[in-house]
């Protein structure tokens, strides 16, 4: 590497998970090494659940001079930890601490921390590197080979302000050793900085307009790092959509080069790509083009957060709904694209009642994952500024999170968090998409969010809130559930989640309770189904093509009644990877139905299904 023989450095993380790598201590190595700052830098990654003491004892190992933390919400409270006993085991480090959590109360962290040498406020890639040149200079490091002292004492000059360094001037952030870095994590990558929108709840809204990398650099980027077999490249633009022409020419770019890797060949693509899009803001040609995207390459995040118009008003979220609607229903119709939806409780004005209107709004645009976030009042956003105006109480500690409103109190803030437990199991893991269909519309008069409440209630009261279940566990407490509530629907639900169990299980034996049993003659009856060639003409292609062998091992067979059968053709689930392919019309004969697992679909991991309707 180079700058062996320099003043030894480290640019430190702690992520909120393993799998997750920071791209800013990347920037800030590479403008380094770029700017021939003489150090030798390194970075290193822990995560939040590794022991104090054992990420101090790893940089003590590295016998470093300077350590620079990256610092935002969900790390700051273990970082200053790390940082106080680093400097208590060595108090000559030099510390310096930068991002976003650190860059709007930077004198009071200091004042509150005097063991912190430097605070760097804003983009700090520039900053970071004349500051680094300027101590290793007046310490003459680099040259006598001495340990480091703090050059600033007074606290203006421990506040170095960032500056907003020209994107074309910035190096590429990925090392060499490419994926030896990124072994086992996601990746991340920048092509703007900025955003266009002035949301509240957000940091963006501080730095109007946004800046873009020069496209050449972007695509150069890219192609690294697909050559790297990575299996998700997240892209962090806060808003990729902002300029049209932009988003356009990097989607057509990355379809070309996957289709040059033969990525569209087998069942899923190897690297997925990410993106937090605006939907409302979408062109009619953006969205036509992205029609036509091959299935499993791009997951789009969307923010909806609200669909009240007063509390998209009072966050500056400028929205209109049916736009909004219209358009992710047109993004989801092909089922090409996976769609993460975003909901924000505890704003301002949003009553349980109204953010209940909310859930069930979002709910039915048939997105693949509903994210129920809670409000964090961020140091230096719109709504922290104004939290008493707005009575808003929240945490004092990071990450800072609601605690009540004056339209939503505590209680059901607690109860909103139950719901989102559930939301996670029941509909994110796509393992019960039936029957909750079933149940939300049956039961509930098309509410999943009264059916999730409801269900909260009846977990809280068998005190099953208190732990965490399997996914089998899951099968038998909401089929418990639906006997002490719903004895009336009972019979057809057990149905629905045998036929949400065989759809997502390719090996696993039925729970006690579910009717009609496979039998000893399952095997048999998909044999016999497998050789008619209408059921055939209805399987995937891929999966005809397997040998006998893997044929059956693929391939779930299941009777059900024909009250479900009509149910599932009546009201098959919106989003699934196809529509239900159907042999026969002859009601009230046994209605079989094949599961196909070979190749599920690449969103949900559930399969494909054909029924039979008649006797063949």
């Amino acid at each position: 590497m180079k700058h062996i023989e320099g003043t030894p450095v480290a640019l430190v993380s702690l992520n909120a998970k393993f799998i997750h790598s920071n791209l800013a201590i990347d920037y800030l190595r590479a403008y380094c090494e770029a700017k021939d700052v003489p150090a030798f830098i390194q970075t290193v990654e822990f995560h939040i659940n590794q022991p104090v003491d054992y990420i101090v004892g790893e940089i003590l190992s590295l016998d470093i001079d300077v350590v620079g933390f990256s610092c935002y919400i969900w790390n700051i409270t273990p970082t200053l930890q790390v940082i106080t006993r680093l400097k208590l085991a060595k108090p000559e480090t030099i510390v310096i601490i930068g991002g976003p959590e650190v860059s709007y109360e930077p004198e009071r962290i200091l004042l509150e921390h005097p063991e912190i040498d430097y605070c760097i406020v804003g983009e700090g890639e520039e900053s970071f590197a004349a500051l680094l040149s300027r101590l290793i200079g007046e310490n003459h490091c680099s040259v006598t080979g001495e340990r480091m002292q703090p050059v600033a004492t007074k606290m203006e000059e421990r506040i170095i302000q960032g500056q907003a360094v020209d994107l074309g001037r910035l190096p590429s952030p990925y090392p060499v050793n490419l994926k030896e870095r990124y072994c086992n994590k996601l990746v991340y990558v920048e092509t703007s900085r900025g955003c266009p929108f002035a949301c509240q709840y957000c940091l963006s809204a501080n730095t109007r307009g946004v800046r873009y990398f020069p496209k050449d650099k972007v695509e150069k980027e890219l192609t690294k790092l697909m050559d790297g077999g990575f299996p998700q490249i997240k892209f962090i633009d806060r808003t990729f959509n902002a300029n049209p022409k932009w988003a356009m020419d990097i989607f057509q770019f990355l379809v070309r080069e996957s289709e040059k890797r033969g990525a569209f060949e087998g069942p899923k693509p190897p690297t997925v790509f990410h993106f937090e899009i605006s939907a409302d803001i979408l062109t009619e040609e953006l969205l036509s083009y992205l029609r036509t995207v091959p299935s499993g390459l791009f997951q789009f995040e969307i923010g909806i957060q609200s669909t009240t118009p007063k509390v998209l008003e009072e966050i500056s979220r400028k929205s209109d709904w049916s736009t909004l609607r219209d358009t992710i229903e047109a993004l989801s119709k092909p089922g090409n694209i996976h769609l993460h939806l975003d909901l924000i409780a505890g704003l301002p004005h949003e009553t349980y009642e109204s953010f209940g209107k909310s859930f069930d709004d979002v709910y039915g645009l048939k997105g693949h994952r509903i994210q129920l976030g809670f409000l964090k009042l961020l140091k230096g956003s719109g709504l922290r500024c104004r939290s008493s105006e707005l009575g808003l109480v929240f945490d004092p500690y990071p990450p800072y999170e609601i605690i009540s409103t004056p339209t939503l109190g505590p209680l059901e803030l607690v109860q909103l968090k139950e719901i989102e437990n559930l939301l996670e199991q029941y509909h994110n893991s796509h393992r019960f998409s039936v029957t909750m269909e079933l149940l939300s519309q049956e039961v509930y008069d098309g509410s999943p969010f009264r059916f999730l409440e409801d269900l909260a209630k009846y977990f809280r009261s068998h005190k099953l809130h208190q732990v965490s279940h399997s996914p089998l566990t899951l099968y038998d407490i909401l089929y418990g559930y639906v006997r002490a509530q719903h004895s009336e629907i009972a019979p057809l639900t057990a149905e629905t989640l045998k036929f949400d169990f065989l759809r997502t299980e390719a090996h696993r034996p039925l729970r006690a309770w579910m009717p009609d049993k496979l039998g000893s003659n399952h095997r048999r009856v998909r044999h016999q189904l497998l050789q008619d060639s209408d059921v055939l003409a209805r399987m995937h292609p891929a999966t005809i093509s397997l040998p006998p062998r893997d044929l059956a091992r693929y391939v779930r067979v299941g009777r059900f009644s024909p009250e479900f059968v009509e149910f599932l053709v009546q009201r098959a689930v919106g989003g699934m990877w196809q529509e239900p392919q159907i042999v026969g019309d002859s009601a009230g004969s046994p209605n079989w139905v094949l599961f196909d697992h070979h190749r599920p679909n690449p969103w949900t991991d559930e399969s494909s299904y054909t029924v039979v309707m008649e006797d063949r």
